[in-house]
């Protein structure tokens, strides 16, 4: 506690401060959270601490990688989930997957349905385009029962997630967010739109578990990861 002391006396006048790593079992479970289902949409390697969090709960994956079901197999080595390879939207129909091709491979983390338009988009050389289907999450989240805590990562496209997950939300917990808060992609929604419809659906924000800046002296975050969760639980 001392050592935490001195770094804040030290940080204080460079303007600066610090905050725990959100990102972590003991924090999520300090909630009191008990979902049946875990859902997690824009999976790439995986979301441990997601996982972790919540062991007896059966998890669902959706990713329009199929790769991605081999990389979570071989990462989480007897963790039981079922994966559904499709992209989620507004409507069901199919679409361009735009992976960006880094110097150490795919970067499918980075894959989106939108393009690319921030200072990132300069740094790839090239990018795979992969025609995928289109689902939407009520119609997947119809054959679980229960109660659910929902995390979305789909870089940029998640107001057209939660525009097919209109039911889906009213199941949910809590809701891990990947919010935009610049126009990182060609048709980005702004902030205010994912957060209205969860809004609707009784989730209100709560808190940031992390947050990705610009390199500029001020840091301007670019986007979050906000949690929701019921205002009247």
């Amino acid at each position: 506690m001392n050592q935490i002391r001195e770094i804040r006396k030290t940080l204080k006048p460079k303007a600066m401060t610090t905050q725990p790593i959100k990102t972590r079992v003991p924090f999520l479970t300090s909630y009191g959270f008990k979902p049946d289902i875990i859902i997690d949409v824009g999976v790439a390697r995986g979301t441990a601490w997601l996982y972790r969090s919540f062991p007896e709960a059966k998890i669902v994956l959706i990713d329009p990688q199929p790769d991605c079901e081999e990389f979570v197999k071989e990462r989480y080595e007897g963790m039981e989930f079922d994966f559904h390879a499709t992209a989620l939207g507004a409507d069901e129909g199919s679409a361009q997957l735009n992976i960006p091709v880094k110097k150490q491979g795919l970067g499918i983390a980075m894959a989106s349905l939108l393009e690319r338009t921030d200072a990132l988009s300069s740094k790839f050389k090239e990018s795979k385009a992969l025609d995928v289907p289109v689902s939407k999450l009520d119609d997947i989240a119809r054959a679980y029962d229960g109660r659910i805590g929902l995390k979305v990562d789909t870089e940029g496209f998640e107001h057209q997630v939660l525009l097919g997950a209109t039911e889906t939300l009213k199941r949910c917990d809590f809701v891990i967010l990947e919010l935009s808060l610049v126009s990182r992609f060609d048709g980005v929604a702004p902030p205010s739109a994912p957060i209205g419809l969860l809004a609707e659906a009784g989730l209100e924000l709560r808190d940031m578990l992390a947050m990705e800046s610009d390199t500029s002296e001020f840091a301007k975050p670019r986007h979050i990861d906000a949690l929701f969760t019921r205002w009247d639980p």
